[in-house]
C-alpha cells in the first residue's frame, strides 16, 4: 500500500498527463396520492390527520428507497467519501466554462462539509470533457500505468474506459480510519488493515472505512451538449463528492441523478434538496458506524419531512 505523499506526487504526474493529452488533441417534489373523499364518519381534522400520515410514510419509503439506490451495497465497509482535501481541475472546456464549474464544484463541497483543499493544490478530482472518452482514456492509461487504483481487479478499469454513459466516474478509493491510525495486522500470513486497536471489531463499527483519495470523471461531449453549464456542474457534483452506484435508478423524486433517465419529465435542473440532503448527511454521520446507512435515512427524514 503506497503511502499518501507517493499518491499525491502520482497524482501530480497524472494530471500533468491528461493536460498534454488534451493539448495534443485537436424541482418539484415528489408526487404523493391524495384520497380525493374523507373517510365517513370523520371529522375534517381526522382526514387531514391521517393524510398527513400517510403522506409521511410515504415519503419515509421514498427516502429509504432513494438512498438505498443510489449507494454501493456492502455489508463489511462504509460507505466511501472523502477524507483528503479535494482539488478539482477542469480540462477540455473553455476558460469561463471551466471556471463556472469549478466554482460550482467548490460550493456543492462547502455545502456539504466535505474537506476542500486550498488554492494551487494538487488536482485529485478531475473532470474532464471531450469528444472521445475511450481513445483519450486508453491513451491517458498509457501514459500513466498507476492511474487507476486495482486492488480489486481489472475489470472494473476496462468496464470505465469502454462505458457508453453519457457521463462516467472513476473513484480511486482505498482503506483508511476516520481519526486513528490505520494499522496492519498478520493473521495466518495474512495481511489485513484495520483501524481496531488489535484488530479486534464490533458489529457496531467497521475495522476500516473507503476514503476517496481520488476521482477521475468523464463527460462525452457529444452527448451533454444540450446541458447548460449548471445541469453539467451539479451533476458532476453529485456524482464525484459520493459513490454512486453505476446505473443507479433513484425513485421518481427530485434528483439530479434522473438527469439522463427517461422519467417522462423535465429534466432536472441542478441538484434538489434531496441531493443536497444526502451529500449533507454523507459527511455529517460517522463513517465507521456499521448503521451510517441508517442515520443518512434519519437525517434525510428531519430535512425532508413535513
Amino acid at each position: 500500500m503506497s503511502s499518501p505523499s507517493v499518491r499525491r506526487t502520482a497524482w501530480s504526474a497524472s494530471a500533468t498527463a491528461l493536460l498534454s493529452l488534451l493539448c495534443a488533441s485537436a424541482t418539484a417534489e415528489p408526487s404523493q396520492t391524495s384520497a380525493s373523499h374523507a373517510v365517513a364518519g370523520k371529522s375534517d381534522s381526522d382526514t387531514v390527520t391521517i393524510e398527513a400520515r400517510r403522506q409521511r410514510k410515504l415519503i419515509e419509503e421514498q427516502i429509504s428507497k432513494f438512498v438505498s439506490s443510489i449507494t454501493m451495497p456492502s455489508r463489511e465497509e462504509s460507505l466511501a467519501r472523502w477524507q483528503a482535501p479535494i482539488c478539482p481541475l477542469v480540462a477540455g472546456l473553455p476558460s469561463d466554462s471551466g471556471e463556472f464549474i469549478l466554482a460550482r464544484l467548490s460550493e456543492v463541497a462547502r455545502n456539504a462539509r466535505a474537506p476542500l483543499a486550498p488554492p494551487k493544490c494538487q488536482p485529485n478530482f478531475l473532470v474532464v470533457l471531450t469528444t472521445d472518452p475511450e481513445l483519450l482514456l486508453r491513451k491517458w492509461w498509457a501514459r500513466d500505468p498507476v492511474l487507476f487504483n486495482r486492488s480489486r481487479g481489472i475489470g472494473g478499469a476496462k468496464r470505465f474506459i469502454h462505458s457508453d454513459r453519457p457521463i462516467r466516474v472513476w473513484y480511486n478509493a482505498n482503506a483508511a480510519c476516520d481519526d486513528r491510525a490505520l494499522n496492519i495486522y498478520d493473521v495466518g500470513g495474512m495481511t489485513y488493515p484495520s483501524c481496531v486497536n488489535g484488530g479486534l471489531a464490533s458489529r457496531l463499527t467497521w475495522e476500516t472505512v473507503r476514503a476517496i483519495e481520488s476521482a477521475i470523471v468523464v463527460a462525452d461531449l457529444r452527448r451533454v451538449n444540450k446541458l447548460n453549464m449548471g445541469q453539467l456542474a451539479d451533476y458532476i457534483a453529485m456524482v464525484g463528492l459520493a459513490e454512486i452506484r453505476e446505473g443507479a435508478e433513484p425513485p421518481r423524486v427530485p434528483t439530479i441523478l434522473h438527469l439522463f433517465a427517461d422519467t417522462g419529465t423535465a429534466q432536472p435542473l441542478g441538484l434538489s434538496a434531496w441531493d443536497q440532503s444526502f451529500l449533507r448527511a454523507l459527511y455529517s454521520t460517522q463513517q465507521t458506524s456499521a448503521m451510517q446507512l441508517t442515520e443518512i435515512k434519519l437525517r434525510l427524514g428531519q430535512d425532508l419531512l413535513p
